[in-house]
């Protein structure tokens, strides 16, 4: 075998929509380069899992074709996904489905419900162009228009949109770690205009910074203030602020959607309140740190670890306040809210493959985007740990401040389109113990 490899061209195959070049940013070999031939295999197999990780395609294979033993092209061949979502909403109100079923037997208005129509690879470019429509419990009217590449080289990207959302109820503080909940039935209780702009720049294939600007107005009834007097600054009824913010990933998941190797580590710092064309601002810094890591022990399985953590520098108000419950939680917890300045959090899990990931092709559906049907599923153990710190409100909160815990047993099911449901058995260090349900990957 030859130490070395040139390849002599890229030939890519199943690219209806998708521009070349979009799929060529992803491949790390290029026309005219010479490769270790020991580390050939490693480059193409990495390049597939960027362009799995695109979004853009059902299957992607990425392989070599010998001209002669120093001499290679490599063949991308892929299978585009479906472009155009009509996607009906059906939303639950509350932070998770079973916190949702709870309340849901006694106020069954709790869910959104309205459409977001989705363009993907928009133009072919791996654009995106979202419009949302939300009525029920909170109207939203929403825009969003994201290019990856707005240069020639493909390393810098923008994001910009906005949106209106108004809701009857709110919530305005925790009592028992359970949220108090304020509603007019009247007129909405809270808007909430918002715009931002982020710019993006990805030098490698695994690393990408982001630049992040935007505004936000917001107001609420009385009856919210005189419940939390913190919840903008005092008495005010309104605020309005500008936010500034920078942030670094390091990604290597072999798949984003449901990783079984590699990490991803990320760096966020936000400042809300700039001093410029301001009411009641919040004048706050906060810094949020996370990394994740996979390790593929044997062909059915799965380690992974997680550390994540949130610190605040400054008062935030109620408003921008958040600590675990929310979008993180220690599984077992579900059914409470812990507010705070700071936190910290780890999970654990071992997932053992019950489904080998398949592939199959349904000639009978009408369409060639959905004729490949991908699905998995996985037996997952874990175990989680956290804490908040909260300066503020933990005379009222019995878990503020308390290391928590949770672990339990659940089935993954990863099927097309980077759909994940979760069933999951937990138990908890209050004793407490429950089934619970859902759609996102458990890191």
């Amino acid at each position: 075998m030859p130490s070395d490899v040139r390849i002599m061209g890229v030939a890519v195959i199943g690219n209806r929509a998708t521009k070349e070049r979009i799929i060529l940013r992803e491949v790390l070999v290029q026309e005219n380069d010479t490769v270790p031939a020991a580390a050939l295999y490693t480059l193409l197999e990495r390049s597939r899992q960027n362009l799995m990780n695109t979004g853009l395609f059902n299957t992607v294979t990425v392989l070599p074709v010998y001209l002669d033993m120093r001499h290679a092209l490599v063949e991308v061949t892929v299978n585009e996904r479906w472009t155009i979502w009509p996607s009906p909403i059906f939303q639950l109100a509350d932070p998770n489905f079973n916190t949702w079923w709870s309340t849901f037997q006694r106020d069954p208005d709790r869910v959104n419900y309205g459409v977001a129509l989705t363009k993907y690879n928009f133009r072919g470019r791996n654009e995106t162009v979202q419009a949302r429509v939300q009525f029920g419990y909170a109207r939203q009217f929403a825009l969003r228009y994201k290019v990856p590449n707005i240069d020639r080289r493909q390393r810098w990207g923008l994001s910009i949109g906005g949106g209106y959302i108004e809701q009857a109820e709110v919530t305005a503080g925790t009592v028992g770690n359970k949220r108090i909940l304020i509603r007019d039935t009247e007129r909405p209780n809270r808007t909430q205009r918002k715009a931002d702009a982020e710019l993006s720049l990805r030098r490698a294939h695994d690393i990408r910074h982001y630049f992040r600007v935007g505004i936000t107005q917001a107001d609420v009834g009385d009856s919210v203030t005189a419940t939390a007097i913190d919840y903008f600054d005092g008495a005010a009824t309104a605020t309005r602020f500008l936010q500034a913010g920078y942030g670094i990933t390091w990604d290597r998941r072999d798949l984003r959607f449901f990783p079984r190797e590699g990490h991803l580590a990320e760096l966020r710092v936000d400042r809300f309140g700039l001093g410029v064309a301001e009411e009641h601002a919040p004048d706050i810094t906060t810094a949020f740190a996370s990394i994740k890591k996979w390790w593929r022990v044997s062909d059915p399985v799965t380690l992974a670890f997680s550390a994540r953590g949130k610190r605040t520098w400054g008062a935030p108000p109620y408003y921008v306040q958040e600590g675990l419950g929310y979008a993180n939680l220690v599984r077992g917890y579900e059914y409470y809210v812990i507010d705070g300045e700071h936190f910290a959090l780890t999970k654990a899990n071992l997932a053992w493959q019950l489904l080998r990931p398949r592939t199959e092709r349904v000639e009978a559906m009408p369409h060639e985007a959905f004729r490949t049907l991908y699905v998995a599923l996985y037996l997952n153990l874990f175990v989680d740990g956290g804490r908040v710190w909260d300066s503020r409100y933990a005379a009222d909160n019995a878990l503020a401040g308390e290391w928590l815990s949770g672990y339990g047993a659940g089935l993954d099911l990863v099927t097309s389109y980077d759909l994940v449901a979760r069933a999951e058995y937990t138990l908890n260090a209050l004793g407490q113990h429950g089934f619970f349900l859902h759609f996102t990957q458990p890191f």
